[in-house]
């Protein structure tokens, strides 16, 4: 079963059709790329998944589980959030205390929180960077 599903999801905005029966399966551990143009529709699905906008039609599954309908704070309750591009990081912050503020969103769990900061500094090889001042 895949991580996380969309499965024929359409989207239109009264006569302009910003999805068309986008389908895929993402796997546990898989790391993947979204590109296309200006007015694409990148934003649009993501805002789908995130709950933020209901596709007019199809479905999005997280492991398994329906999660078309739910709000997006029940969906980043699920594991999935959605953050902006910040194009600095915080200032007079080490690098794991600016990992932290993203790590942190949605998570009641500090060991699980703590397990994914190691994880995306072991990831992009900035854990012998941990502690430096941004």
């Amino acid at each position: 079963m895949a991580l996380l599903e969309v499965r024929g999801v359409t989207m239109d905005f009264g006569g302009l059709v910003a999805l068309r029966e986008v389908s895929f399966a993402i796997e546990q551990g898989e790391i993947v790329g979204l590109i296309g143009a200006n007015g694409a529709g990148k934003s649009t699905l993501f805002n789908i998944i995130t709950g933020v906008q209901k596709p007019t039609a199809g479905m999005v599954f997280l492991d398994g589980q329906k999660i078309v309908g739910l709000t997006p704070h029940e969906i980043v309750r699920l594991g999935i959030s959605r953050t902006f591009q910040l194009v600095r990081p915080f200032l007079n912050y080490t690098v794991e205390e600016n990992v932290r503020v993203g790590a942190l969103f949605g998570h009641a769990r500090h060991s699980e929180v703590y397990r994914r900061i190691d994880h995306v500094l072991k990831l992009t090889e900035l854990d012998a960077k941990r502690n430096l001042l941004v």
